[in-house]
């Protein structure tokens, strides 16, 4: 069988595999969302979701430079799944081995349509594949056909927080800059050509977001009292207002198939008075944080 990957390469398996290493927390995820997570050896050790994927062997961390590439190809694996350019010295060194290499790096929830085809291909999953698009697909249109009734003057300006030093926040290249729009939300940084612009505390006070949303996790927590702190933060609308949500970064930063999950919430968060009782909060949802007020 032969595929095209998310970096526009071809890849060709002589058989469906039995034996797959992951190189990213994203990838096992899907993995194991369309029913393959038997087959999956070896993973990072940020690959904490599902709970079962950390009784996996490890093989080091996200970037080429903390894999193991001895770790892998003891793993004798049919397939490694990686994860865009980033990975490129683990992509290129692997197949010098022999050992057959499919990235991802889906930048839209329709690019993670496609990887979730592409998997489903890849391991013989391809109806667990559809049906999990499918309900997906399902979930975020019914947030975007919500989102349409909203009218322009009550349509809430948002700062989606990624970084503190530099300042950095998604824009709308991004797909978290996607699901703003998505549900509804006004990117303050939406006239921004980078899909993360670095950005300054002038132009972030001049914007003057309604609602600040940032990503937290046990390796890298952030709390509102924080961002909340932070010099001149006092005087935006966002801070004035008790409007700052934490969202589970591992829900949001990962591009997986728990994105619609990411998405409900942020949904509820700008708009709760429309949104939190309209959409069921989904099993396996792990948002956390201030709770939208109605």
């Amino acid at each position: 069988m032969t595929v095209v990957d998310g970096l526009d390469r071809k890849v060709t398996l002589p058989r469906v595999p039995a034996r797959i290493v992951s190189l990213a927390p994203k990838n096992t995820e899907l993995l194991f969302a369309i029913g393959a997570g038997e087959r999956v050896v070896g993973v990072t050790s940020f690959c904490n979701f599902p709970p079962e994927a950390r009784r996996r062997e490890q093989i080091g961390g996200f970037s080429s430079k903390s894999q193991s590439l001895e770790k892998i190809v003891a793993l004798k694996p049919d397939l490694v799944v990686a994860t865009g350019e980033l990975q490129w010295p683990s992509i290129t060194e692997l197949e010098r081995l022999g050992v057959p290499v499919a990235s991802l790096g889906a930048e839209s929830l329709v690019g993670l349509y496609r990887e979730l085809d592409l998997l489903g291909r890849l391991t013989g999953h391809e109806d667990d594949a559809a049906s999990l698009a499918g309900a997906m697909k399902r979930r975020a249109q019914r947030v975007v056909e919500m989102a349409r009734m909203i009218k322009p003057e009550q349509r809430v300006t948002v700062f989606y927080h990624v970084w503190s030093e530099p300042l950095t926040a998604a824009g709308a290249g991004s797909y978290i800059g996607e699901l703003i729009q998505m549900c509804g939300g006004i990117n303050v940084v939406s006239d921004a050509k980078e899909r993360y612009p670095h950005i300054s505390q002038e132009v972030l006070f001049a914007r003057n977001p309604e609602v600040i949303l940032a990503p937290t996790t046990e390796a890298e927590p952030v709390t509102v009292e924080q961002l909340r702190t932070r010099p001149g933060w006092n005087n935006l609308r966002a801070v004035r207002n008790n409007r700052i949500y934490l969202i589970d970064g591992d829900l949001i930063s990962r591009c997986g198939p728990r994105l619609v999950d990411a998405l409900e919430f942020m949904a509820r968060a700008l708009y709760p008075d429309r949104f939190d009782t309209a959409i069921d909060r989904a099993p396996g949802a792990r948002a956390t944080g201030e709770e939208p007020r109605p």
